[in-house]
């Protein structure tokens, strides 16, 4: 990295974290936070299927599956802010495509190219939070990054409740929040750094290291992307209004984002290993007592929040887990590695959830949650067992 750590003053680090995490929060809300429900809602008012409808929503994650191994390669010859920039120019392409076609296979290929400005934007975003941050305070720092990727993801639906599903004025309000993301991106350019380039050969036995923070990130990643894609539809045939199902990702988004900073506080005083199974505990527990709850909307709205905040936890703990036991040359390399599981998640769980849904059962998002739930529970009896 050209901007080690240690270079900044206490003041100056939190100055700099703030403007990158405002970089990272602003297309956050746009490239996960909107256009999935926007995507899934607006394409269900038009009859498509929810298998269909999970294969579109999962093509900006197939990008990203696609494309994991050269982005530390592409930071490395950009440096952070030119690839924040070229994130912001794709997203932006994409969503004023989405305004002017309804063909599905060409919104499967918009969807794929805001894809490649998300892996831009978050591996970019994740390295430089490790970057920056001190050792010390990572957890904290990436607690907050991580509450501010939650807070992304609540506000992303609430921006459909105030433009709607229908038409271009929402994909044209989310072109206007990435512009302003791209913008202040290039604020930061006197705090540039090019991360070194990692070692291709080592990557297997790297993977071998991190077990359980990769497993945290394919559950969080198949989990929030299903639950973003599907909850909505889940609840509204449930008997919810359009407007109160929208509003109960928002709740889900607000749990991920006020649970994620005491979960990183509980991680540099205790221990991410005791974190990762109370998440993965209060994930399975979820996807049993959401059915029960949703006849009374008090406590839908309680467990959604604690779900999304357990769901979101798997990921802080999965960055906190790989930036605790990588070398500093391996971090850009780990934090791609979390996006690559992540992503792996978020393919799989809206094309898992749309099929069983639409073949097997009305309660497709909880049976699929709840299986890659107990993989992820019986991985860490194995981890522990293994030590033991």
């Amino acid at each position: 990295m050209q901007v080690p750590s240690a270079e900044y003053a206490d003041r100056q680090r939190w100055v700099v974290l703030t403007k990158i995490n405002a970089v990272s929060v602003l297309s956050q809300i746009v490239q996960i936070g909107t256009i999935t429900p926007l995507l899934s809602m607006s394409l269900e008012q038009r009859g498509v299927s929810s298998a269909k409808i999970g294969m579109i929503v999962s093509a900006s994650w197939i990008a990203i599956l696609l494309l994991y191994k050269i982005v530390p390669r592409v930071l490395g010859v950009l440096g952070l802010v030119k690839a924040n920039v070229l994130s912001a120019v794709l997203t932006i392409f994409a969503l004023l495509g989405m305004t002017i076609t309804e063909h599905l296979v060409l919104m499967f290929g918009l969807n794929f190219v805001l894809g490649i400005g998300l892996i831009l934007r978050w591996i970019a975003c994740d390295t430089w939070i490790v970057a920056v941050s001190s050792s010390d305070g990572r957890g904290r720092a990436i607690g907050v990054h991580e509450t501010l990727m939650g807070l992304g993801i609540a506000m992303g639906p609430l921006l459909l409740v105030v433009f709607g599903v229908d038409g271009a004025l929402p994909y044209y309000a989310c072109a206007v929040i990435v512009l302003i993301s791209g913008a202040l991106a290039l604020t930061l350019t006197s705090h540039d750094s090019q991360p070194q380039t990692p070692q291709e050969k080592a990557h297997g036995k790297f993977y071998g290291l991190i077990p359980v923070a990769l497993g945290g990130a394919f559950i969080a990643g198949f989990a929030e992307t299903s639950t973003v894609s599907f909850l909505a539809p889940y609840s509204v045939a449930s008997g919810y209004s359009l407007t109160a199902a929208t509003l109960l990702i928002s709740v889900f988004g607000l749990g991920g984002t006020l649970l994620q900073l005491p979960i990183g506080w509980m991680a540099d005083r205790s221990s991410y290993k005791a974190g990762q199974l109370a998440c993965g505990l209060m994930l399975l527990l979820g996807t049993l007592a959401i059915p029960f709850s949703q006849p009374f909307p008090w406590l839908a709205v309680l467990v959604v929040f604690v779900w999304g905040g357990a769901i979101g936890g798997m990921n802080t703990l999965a960055v906190i887990e790989a930036g605790d036991r990588v070398a500093k040359h391996q971090v850009s390399t780990a934090m791609t590695a979390i996006a690559l599981f992540y992503t792996v998640g978020g393919v799989l769980g809206p094309i898992a959830t749309g099929a069983t849904a639409t073949y097997l059962s009305d309660q497709g998002l909880m049976l699929c949650v709840g299986a890659v739930g107990a993989v992820f529970a019986a991985l860490l009896v194995f981890r522990g067992e293994k030590k033991g």
